[in-house]
């Protein structure tokens, strides 16, 4: 079982009532196929913009049907690639939810070359307050639910299911739609990835995604990842005090290893850094893009573990003999120096802090 998590901030908790109602109609499913597009890259870097031609084509056609969860109204909402069950009670919220999503699923695809289609539909919860989610997670996960009540203001993805809920409020949406592109790539990469990745690839792309705004010309969503105040603030917070973690416990430590400390601190100036560097290393005219994007096709595709386990640099500092987790050694085999790209990090942060 793989399970990711997202935190914004912390917050309470509570409990309410589980009662999940079913659809009253038959199951919505999505009777549209998108159209296909190529050629395109919307990753490029911070100043690249989509074609409008391409964002055009992105198949947001929606089915819906009635739904509630713990007494709660609201609403199944199918799509190309997406099955979402929400009650968030602000109606514009969720109209955008499946637009935002379909979106995001196109940019997964085609932001570092082209990865594959999710290989089955995406179950999505995003429902109307956190005491819903905690009930949520008990009933899915009652073993982690302790765990993951810890994590304050986030969400988690499990089996290429996410699980999270409205962080807004008045009918505000950028924080709650910053954890679903968040944990949809989550949920992309566990359904779709022949391999797992590193957690500082997998947390650094998740974040990276999430810097967006909806166009009011037509009310779909850019992305915009160095747009991203919270991450750029934590991030500025941690290099002030020097509380930086080295690249190399980035690298090597998983994200469950940065929850619980100094009330989770430590994790959320984690996914900040990884935020950073996954700005370094998806920079188009950058040295490491080449590597960035052979990586995630290696892993999409089969051959990424053997790759770095085969690599002379790997070998001979004795990574295949440890079977170490494959942070550090992925870096190593994709992006060569590490002490090259510890002084490109550096000089990364000090961009995104000064």
């Amino acid at each position: 079982m793989r399970i990711r998590w997202f935190l914004l901030l912390l917050a309470g908790c509570g409990s309410v009532p589980l009662t999940e109602e079913k659809t009253s109609s038959r199951s919505a499913t999505s009777a549209l196929n998108a159209t296909q597009v190529s050629g395109v890259n919307p990753g490029q870097s911070s100043i690249n913009q989509v074609p409008m031609t391409a964002l055009n084509a992105i198949n947001t056609d929606i089915e819906i049907a009635p739904w509630s969860f713990a007494g709660k109204s609201g609403r199944v909402m199918s799509t190309q690639h997406y099955l979402i069950r929400s009650n968030i009670r602000y109606e514009r919220v969720m109209d955008r939810l499946p637009i935002l999503l379909e979106h995001a699923i196109f940019r997964y695809q085609t932001a570092f070359g082209t990865l594959p289609d999710p290989k089955s539909t995406l179950d999505t919860y995003v429902l109307g307050d956190r005491n819903q989610w905690l009930a949520k997670t008990r009933q899915v996960l009652p073993q982690q639910a302790e765990s993951l009540a810890s994590i304050g203001r986030g969400g988690f993805a499990v089996n290429g299911t996410g699980y999270l809920y409205y962080i807004d409020w008045a009918g505000r949406d950028r924080d709650t739609f910053a954890i679903a592109v968040h944990e949809g790539w989550h949920q992309y990469v566990q359904s779709t990835f022949r391999e797992d990745i590193p957690s500082w690839l997998d947390e650094g792309i998740a974040t990276y995604m999430e810097g967006l705004r909806f166009r009011p010309a037509d009310d779909n969503p850019a992305f915009r990842p160095w747009d991203n105040w919270e991450r750029r603030r934590r991030l500025r917070d941690s290099a002030r005090s020097g509380r930086l973690i080295p690249l190399e416990d980035l690298l090597d430590r998983p994200v469950q290893s940065f929850i619980g400390s100094r009330r989770n601190e430590e994790l959320l100036g984690y996914y900040a850094q990884v935020w950073a560097l996954a700005l370094l290393l998806a920079d188009q005219k950058g040295p490491y893009r080449d590597g960035f994007e052979q990586m995630l096709q290696d892993a999409a595709n089969g051959g990424f573990r053997r790759k770095v386990m085969n690599h002379p640099a790997v070998i001979s500092r004795g990574g295949r003999r440890r079977n170490a987790h494959l942070g550090r050694w992925a870096a190593i085999a994709y992006f060569g120096d590490l002490e090259k790209l510890k002084a490109a990090y550096k000089e990364k942060i000090r961009d995104l802090t000064s």
